[in-house]
């Protein structure tokens, strides 16, 4: 949903815009969502012009009716991985319009999986890949390593390298205005010109646990609409990063020996089923790692294939 900006509307100013920032009141959905009078407070317009920029969201951002056979063209479409159990594992490949999320414990090749992704896409295609980066492990080093790996000529790699738009950030709010910005520059973009894929490496960084702030749900939330919006939107594939946690009845509870456990996502029950599909990466022998669908609306759940962790990323 579009980020209201100064200038979108001729009743908003900079002054204003802060107040509803400062409600965390960040795009039109935020705005068209909360109640009138509150709003008046907030900004201290009047009622009248309230409604006035109501109506003016709705004339410009109310939806539009799609073909239904375009649309499922779109949902049909997938870009292969470049791994080839992967690949068998997600039939077929990363398809467009979803979200995936890659989760596992600390040091389980998540990260490499995501380098890996991002190089073996960008090697077939010539669509951009953002690749957002919330705790600097994103390597260029690491990057170049495995496309060297592929046998690949330098004017090759520089055109990857070049293809894959990494962005550092560290703070929600970092993350919320890229994504924001990201919407409107797809949307002034032919559909040729615009990326594939969106990887967010990962979210713990920014969102620390807090199941007791309603602020912590309502970014989650935020989250949830916007990478959704731009999934469907713009016919690309999100892919999130995740730590995961073991739950219990009884949390401090040690565990017994064969017994039943459940593998949450670090972001919470609130954050389940938000994903159409979480991938489980779990470390084995040595560089072998296991991935299993942990969650998906379309996959067999706990089917799973492995993966070894090579010179040229995850094969």
């Amino acid at each position: 949903m579009a980020r209201i900006t100064p200038n979108m509307f001729t009743l908003l100013n900079e002054q204003h815009l802060n107040k509803l920032h400062s409600s965390r009141i960040f795009n039109v959905l935020d705005f068209v969502s909360e109640d009138s009078e509150k709003l008046t407070k907030i900004t201290g317009l009047s009622l009248l012009e309230i409604e006035a920029i109501r109506k003016e969201i709705a004339l410009r951002f109310a939806g539009i009716v799609k073909d239904p056979v375009i649309l499922l063209q779109h949902q049909k479409q997938y870009i292969l991985t470049g791994i080839k159990n992967l690949d068998k594992l997600l039939g077929g490949g990363l398809y467009a319009s979803r979200f995936y999320e890659i989760c596992g414990n600390s040091s389980a090749g998540k990260t490499q999986l995501c380098i890996t992704l991002a190089a073996n896409i960008a090697l077939n295609s010539s669509a951009d890949i953002h690749y957002i980066d919330t705790k600097k492990d994103f390597s260029a080093t690491r990057l170049q390593n495995i496309l060297e790996a592929k046998n690949k000529p330098d004017e090759i790699i520089a055109k990857i390298m070049s293809q894959i738009k990494v962005t550092t950030l560290k703070s929600i709010t970092e993350l919320f205005t890229l994504l924001h910005n990201f919407s409107s520059s797809f949307k002034a973009s032919n559909d040729s010109d615009r990326p594939k894929l969106i990887i967010i490496d990962s979210l713990p960084a920014i969102f620390p646990m807090s199941e007791e702030n309603t602020e912590y749900f309502t970014s989650l939330n935020h989250l949830s609409n916007v990478c959704k919006y731009l999934a469907h939107e713009y016919c690309l594939t999100i892919v999130t990063v995740n730590l995961i946690r073991v739950w219990r009845e009884i949390e401090l509870r040690e565990l017994k020996p064969d017994e039943d456990i459940e593998l949450i996502p670090h972001l919470g029950k609130y954050w389940i089923n938000v994903p159409n599909t979480r991938l489980f990466i779990d470390k084995q022998d040595n560089e072998i790692r296991e991935i299993k669908v942990l969650q998906s609306t379309e996959l067999k759940i706990d089917s799973n294939v492995q993966v070894n962790i090579t010179n040229a990323g995850v094969i």
